[in-house]
Formats: C-alpha cells, sequence, structure tokens
C-alpha cells in the first residue's frame, strides 16, 4: 500500500511546486529507489493480474470450485510466478478468490436386501498398489434445469477413474456400461485381485450386473456412505467443480462433455493425496516399479479414504 500512497502524494506536490528534494527526504527515500519501488509494484501488479486471469481461467474451462493449493500445483504457478504457494493463498485471499463451501444431499442409494448378503472387506484393508480395489456410487448432477445421474467406478491407490455411465435415468442398465468399461480396460489381469466396492445400491445386485462378474471379483458392501468415503468424495468433486464447466445441457451432448471431464480428471488434474500427481501419473510409475515397496492403510471407520500413504 505504501507505494501507491506515496504516488498520490508525490502528484499532488507536483500540483503545489514543492522542490521534490523535500519528498524525498522526508520519506528517507532517494530518488533512484523511488522510481525501483514503482517499477517493483507495477511489476508486481502485473503479475497478480495475470495470475487472476489464470485462476479465473481454469474455474472457468477446467475446475469450477479449484481450491488454492490445488491451482498452486495445476497452473504450475511456482514455476510460472516465482512465488511460493503461502503467498499465493494471501493472494487469493486478499483478492476474494478463496471459496466458501457448499452442501447438499439427495439420495441415490436405496440398499437391497440382496447385497446383505456382502460384507464390507475394506476395513482396515492395506493397498499395495492398483487393480487392488475399485469403490462405485451413484451420484445425481444438475445442469441447467436437467437432472442427470452418473455411475462411477474409481481404482482407490491411482484414484483414476476406470469406468463410467451418464444417463437421465438411474437404471441397471446404467451400471453395466460402467462396470464393462472397467472391465475392458482393466482386463483379466487387472481384476484378478480386486474388491469390488459400493454402498449396496440395487443397480449394482441386480442378477444382469451379478452375472457379468467374473469368477474371481471379490464383492465388498458399505454399510452406509461413511464407509463409501472416497466415491462420496470423488462425486462430490465432479458434481461441484466439474459439471459446472460444461457449455451443454442436453444428454447427448452432456455425455460429450462428461467424456472430457472424465479425461481431465484422470489424465491433467494433479491430487494432494497423490503428491501432486495425476491419476495416469501414479498407475504409469506404478507399472514402472517406483511403488513396488509403497502401500497405504484404509481407516477402519471412514473407509476408502487413506489415513496415510507413503511413497508419495
Amino acid at each position: 500500500m505504501i507505494v501507491p500512497l506515496l504516488s498520490i502524494i508525490r502528484i499532488q506536490l507536483l500540483d503545489t511546486g514543492i522542490p521534490m528534494t523535500l519528498f524525498f527526504n522526508f520519506y528517507k527515500i532517494s530518488r533512484q529507489g523511488y522510481h525501483q519501488s514503482i517499477a517493483r509494484h507495477k511489476t508486481k501488479q502485473k503479475m497478480m493480474e495475470s495470475i487472476k486471469t489464470d485462476v479465473e481461467k481454469y474455474r472457468s474451462e477446467k475446475d469450477r470450485r479449484a481450491g488454492s493449493r490445488s491451482l498452486f500445483y495445476n497452473l504450475d504457478i511456482g514455476k510460472h510466478y516465482k512465488i511460493g504457494v503461502n503467498k499465493f493463498e494471501r493472494f487469493m485471499s486478499a483478492s476474494g478468490l478463496s471459496l466458501m463451501p457448499q452442501r447438499l444431499k439427495v439420495v441415490t442409494t436405496n440398499s437391497v436386501s440382496q447385497s446383505w448378503n456382502y460384507d464390507n472387506l475394506t476395513n482396515g484393508l492395506i493397498l499395495r498398489g492398483v487393480y487392488e480395489l475399485v469403490v462405485g456410487d451413484i451420484t445425481y448432477l444438475t445442469v441447467g434445469k436437467y437432472r442427470y445421474y452418473l455411475f462411477c467406478l474409481t481404482d482407490v491407490f491411482s484414484m483414476k477413474i476406470v469406468g463410467y455411465c451418464i444417463s437421465n435415468r438411474m437404471r441397471k442398465q446404467e451400471a453395466l456400461i460402467a462396470f464393462k468399461m472397467f472391465l475392458d480396460q482393466r482386463g483379466e489381469d487387472g481384476t484378478k485381485r480386486c474388491i469390488h466396492h459400493t454402498d449396496g445400491g440395487g443397480q449394482y445386485f441386480a442378477a444382469v450386473y451379478l452375472a457379468m462378474y467374473p469368477s474371481w471379483l471379490e464383492t465388498s458392501v458399505a454399510n452406509s456412505c461413511i464407509e463409501n468415503g472416497l466415491a462420496e468424495q470423488k462425486n462430490g468433486y465432479i458434481k461441484n467443480h466439474l459439471v459446472p464447466t460444461m457449455k451443454f445441457k442436453e444428454l447427448k451432448s452432456v455425455q460429450k462433455e462428461m467424456k472430457r471431464l472424465i479425461d481431465f480428471y484422470n489424465s491433467e488434474r494433479k491430487q494432494e493425496v497423490l503428491g501432486w500427481r495425476t491419476p495416469e501419473e501414479v498407475e504409469q510409475q506404478m507399472m514402472d516399479g517406483k511403488y513396488s515397496n509403497r502401500y497405504f492403510r484404509l481407516h477402519d471407520h471412514v473407509n476408502n479414504v487413506p489415513s496415510y500413504r507413503f511413497g508419495f
């Protein structure tokens, strides 16, 4: 604030005809130091305007509710602007760019009696890599005046979305599309050690869905949404961060847009829990053997949300 204030005072003194030497002597600064401060201030203001433009563009096109820490790493602020994360967060707060929390809940799961035959296999589970646990859930999405339903399957270790379907119906047929995508993408080798965990929704226990199960795929069921925490978190991210960037409202266009958003989530968006890597980077590094001796344990009470992680 001191540089703009001194500039205003200087302009007023110029109008009065008072010698500038008195101005510089009074504030104990040199003429050269004053002009250097003005130049630094202009450079800083230009940088901040550029950062603000980058933030607004990213939120508009990529992630509507991206937080300060996520923006810092996904926009490579440190590399491009040579400032630290704490300074960036202070700038976001001072510029009114920080976000207010959102809370809204619509029930999309009705547990069925078939799910009562299965246990929750994720309590205290230790994951040592991808292909070991995939979680499924259904969430509603409001796009304009329309409501759609997203079926999503996510690999817990890499956080990669490995199967999905968006529709204006919430049926077993849509769950099957996401499940088939998961099976096709992972293949037999990628599902041999895998646990399929959901919150007991009827779509996941329809006869046609269970008939598609490979014999080696294990079934796990949460007793409540709390025991399917990672799926709930990821759905909240898609709903509040990605969906608001959609430019179209009709189903066919929304389906194309969802592919774009999922591709962005998997291949471009860096996540803090992954050490600011993308899901696909983690999977590739896993294939390269970088995490062969690392693992994380799933919390016994808030299942599927890592309580601690090694190697990231």
